[in-house]
């Protein structure tokens, strides 16, 4: 073979290598970094390794390269944009050389950080079962509606929640919840629920007028289902907290009757004639005694001993007795 010929070989196999190196980047360079077009992550900030695949025989390097931080990650369930220029500047501000490496990089990288929605329904049935759980009413009897009307979006991890209600919350009405999502132990989210809440309950209700000192009776009143919502808080729903008691004021027809609008009425009255008695373990002693003003059973009033006229303090036991206690 002549010279020539050998020459041309020798040139044509350099060429094929070279050709068949700019396609095969592991044959230029021991590490690669190679990126692809979109990346997700789930921490805050963005870390080269976290988007790239990085190999190399050169361990201390891969590393260094995979601990780049790019910048700060999206929102969860964001995307941000980072060009192949950025990630190369990176690189050199971490003093290292990106011509000693085969970059295989988009001209555009869309990083994606991964979240986990949280759907109103979720939401909702988060505020439903806490309130279920505090409030004092029957289930049957209660109706909820909450807001707000959006879902949420948090991070990847593991997720738990906490209820925390305003003081002395009634679970009657509205009520404002704040709702605070966590995530891997800390507080990722707040928000505030408002919560409507109605209670369908049987109330003491007048069948006709009532006039003021008037003692109620079982014909005078009827049970009837009204939204407590709507009511004021001492509204009376047992019919024997008011059967005996008298009006302290007039009550309208088929208004529900209040706590504040009763009053026990009076056993004995100014210028009633009673008994009086005063008794210890050997000794009894009974006299009569005029009433100096009005008292219920168990009230200590003034009585005129009619023997006596004098005055002596008694307790009411009916409406025809008091006794002394010693």
């Amino acid at each position: 073979m002549s010279i020539v010929l050998r020459i041309k070989r020798v040139l044509i196999t350099g060429m094929v290598f070279l050709l068949l190196s700019w396609n095969c980047p592991f044959v230029l360079a021991g590490t690669v970094v190679k990126v692809p077009e979109r990346a997700k992550v789930n921490s805050k900030l963005i870390s080269l390794g976290e988007i790239a695949d990085i190999k190399g025989e050169d361990s201390q390097l891969v590393e260094a390269l995979k601990s780049i931080v790019l910048g700060r990650a999206p929102q969860p369930g964001e995307m941000r944009e980072i060009s192949t220029h950025y990630i190369g500047m990176k690189i050199r501000q971490n003093d290292i050389d990106p011509t000693t490496l085969t970059l295989d990089l988009p001209e555009k990288i869309e990083v994606l950080r991964e979240s986990i929605e949280i759907s109103p329904k979720e939401i909702e049935k988060i505020v439903k079962q806490f309130i279920h759980k505090k409030m004092p009413w029957d289930f049957k009897q209660v109706t909820i509606k909450t807001s707000p009307a959006k879902g949420i979006v948090l991070a990847t991890g593991e997720i738990t929640y906490e209820v925390v209600p305003r003081k002395r919350e009634d679970y009657l009405g509205v009520a404002n919840l704040s709702v605070i999502f966590m995530v891997n132990g800390r507080v990722e989210r707040k928000l505030w629920v408002n919560a409507h809440i109605n209670v369908s309950k049987e109330v003491v209700v007048s069948n006709h007028l009532l006039r003021r000192h008037y003692t109620i009776t079982e014909g005078d009143i009827r049970l009837e289902k009204m939204n407590l919502a709507e009511l004021s808080a001492n509204v009376v729903t047992d019919p024997l907290e008011v059967i005996g008691k008298r009006t302290k004021r007039v009550i309208d027809p088929n208004l529900p009757i209040k706590l504040n609008f009763l009053e026990v009425p009076p056993m004995v009255r100014r210028g009633d004639l009673v008994t009086i008695v005063a008794e210890s373990d050997t000794l009894k002693i009974t006299t009569q005694g005029i009433v100096s003003e009005n008292g219920c059973k168990g009230e200590v009033v003034r009585v005129i001993n009619t023997d006596s006229r004098k005055d002596v303090y008694a307790r009411v036991v009916d409406s025809r007795t008091v006794a002394i206690d010693f």
